[in-house]
Formats: C-alpha cells, sequence, structure tokens
C-alpha cells in the first residue's frame, strides 16, 4: 500500500504517519523510518532528537538517507513497512549542494520515489505543503515549490490514498482500497 500524507509544518503529520506505518505491518515484519533530513543548524538537531525520542518505542528501524534514496532497496527488507519522512528534506538535499543549485534535481528525487514505491511491501510518505501562500519568491525558490509540486503529483497518482493534514483535520482525497484495508481503519 502506498500512503502520501501532505500538509502544514508542524502539525502532526510523522505521528500520523508513524500510527498508520504501526497498523499496515504485519506481526513478523520490519518496520523502518528512513528520514531524511540533513540537520543545518542546532533547530534541525533539536528536532531530529525529539523526533527519534518520540519513536524510542515504536519499533521502527531508522535509515537515515537524505540523497540517492533509491539506495533503501540494498539495505532494507522490501517486504516491510516504510515511513519516508520527508519528500521536502529529500528534494532539499538533492537540489542544494554545497556549491551548486541543481535545478533537475525533482526529476531524480521523482524517478528514484517512483522506483522505490514499485517495489516496497508498504510505503508512507510525508511532505510539507508549501503552495498556499500568495508571497513573491525568488526563481530559487520558484524552482523548489514547481519541483517538490512534481513530485508531490507523480506519487499521487502512485499512491493508493493521499491524505491531506490540517489543523489536525484528516481528509482523505484518494483512497484505493486493497484487500480489507481501508484509510479510515488506519486513522482511528
Amino acid at each position: 500500500m502506498i500512503i502520501y500524507i501532505s500538509g502544514g509544518c508542524k502539525n502532526g503529520k510523522s505521528s500520523i504517519a508513524e500510527n498508520i506505518c504501526i497498523k499496515l505491518k504485519n506481526k513478523d515484519e520490519n518496520m523502518y523510518y528512513i528520514a531524511t533530513m540533513k540537520p543545518v543548524d542546532k533547530e534541525d538537531i533539536l528536532r531530529i532528537e525529539k523526533h527519534r525520542k518520540e519513536r524510542q518505542n515504536l519499533n521502527f528501524e531508522t535509515l537515515e538517507i537524505n540523497k540517492d534514496i533509491y539506495k533503501i532497496l540494498n539495505i532494507a527488507n522490501i517486504n516491510s513497512t516504510f515511513l519516508l519522512d520527508s519528500t521536502t528534506a529529500l528534494l532539499m538535499n538533492e537540489m542544494f549542494l554545497e556549491d551548486e543549485i541543481n535545478f533537475k534535481a525533482y526529476k531524480k528525487v521523482t524517478k528514484d520515489l517512483l522506483l522505490i514505491i514499485e517495489k516496497l511491501k508498504n510505503i508512507v510518505i510525508v511532505s510539507d505543503y508549501i503552495f498556499s501562500d500568495s508571497i513573491e519568491y525568488d526563481e530559487i525558490t520558484k524552482a523548489y515549490r514547481k519541483g517538490l509540486a512534481y513530485i508531490d503529483k507523480a506519487i499521487c497518482e502512485k499512491a493508493d490514498v493521499v491524505l491531506e493534514i490540517c489543523y489536525g483535520n484528516k481528509i482523505i482525497h484518494k483512497e484505493i482500497h486493497k484487500g480489507k484495508e481501508k484509510i479510515g481503519d488506519l486513522l482511528c
């Protein structure tokens, strides 16, 4: 099952994704948390520590992969349940390199994500909704937002479930039933 979750920053998407993964996984299978954030400052480090502490007893094996996400196919059991948090950080890591900006990074990220979601049994993908403000941005930020929208659209087309989290409300935009699992059951 492929589940895509989007919404504003710091509104519980990760916790909801974790709970869905716990309910999706079978008794004897692994559960992986693919952490894509590459810390750049103290705030990032504190946020990562907070997330690790919150999921400490949830039985996730954390894989820190902030670029070349396809590598998980070589290091994890694909017949498991995965949580990828987040496409937003993944694109940032691939686009903003040390000495240059890769304006085509969104194509690589999309290709890599489509490759892994095709091969994995269960994956919950978290992204940030950054498209609703009306501020006029510089060309680099516009390119980043456009790239993230491209990635999100490609994932949503393949996803069985597209879920938006807005002020604690869970809005289901797409749901394809496969077997007995329904997203409503996974959200309880």
